[in-house]
C-alpha cells in the first residue's frame, strides 16, 4: 500500500521528469486548453479507469467520478452537486457531443445506496 510520502515522491518524480512521450499534449492542453467531445460519468473504484479502459490519452475524456457513478435527477434549488455541476460545465462550455454513464460488475456503491434498486 503506498502511503503519503510515496505520493509525494512519486509527484516530485513527475515534476522532474513529465511524462516524456505525452510532454507535447500536456504543453498544448495547458496552453489551448481541452476540448473533449465525450464525458464519462464512472465509478470511482480503482479497477474502472476510463481513460485505461478506453484508452484514450489526456483532454480526451471529460471524466467525473463517484460513488457507484450516480446521476442524480434535477431539482432546483437542491444546493451543491459536484456530478450535475461537471455535466452542466461538459455541455455548456466544452460543448461534448456525447455522455457515457459507465457501470461496472460487483459494484459495492450500488450495493450499499439506500435510493439504487439492483435487478438480478
Amino acid at each position: 500500500m503506498r502511503t503519503l510520502n510515496d505520493l509525494l515522491a512519486g509527484y516530485g518524480r513527475f515534476r522532474l521528469q513529465g511524462n516524456p512521450t505525452r510532454r507535447k499534449t500536456y504543453r498544448a492542453l495547458a496552453l489551448e486548453g481541452q476540448s473533449p467531445k465525450i464525458m464519462v460519468v464512472g465509478c470511482c473504484d480503482s479497477r474502472v479507469e476510463p481513460a485505461t479502459i478506453f484508452d484514450a490519452g489526456p483532454g480526451e475524456l471529460f471524466v467525473a467520478r463517484n460513488v457507484a457513478n450516480i446521476v442524480p435527477h434535477y431539482t432546483p434549488d437542491r444546493g451543491q452537486d459536484s456530478t450535475s455541476a461537471a455535466i452542466e460545465f461538459a455541455v455548456t462550455t466544452l460543448c461534448v457531443a456525447h455522455i457515457v454513464v459507465m457501470g461496472h460488475a460487483s459494484c459495492g456503491g450500488i450495493q450499499n445506496h439506500p435510493h439504487v434498486e439492483v435487478c438480478a
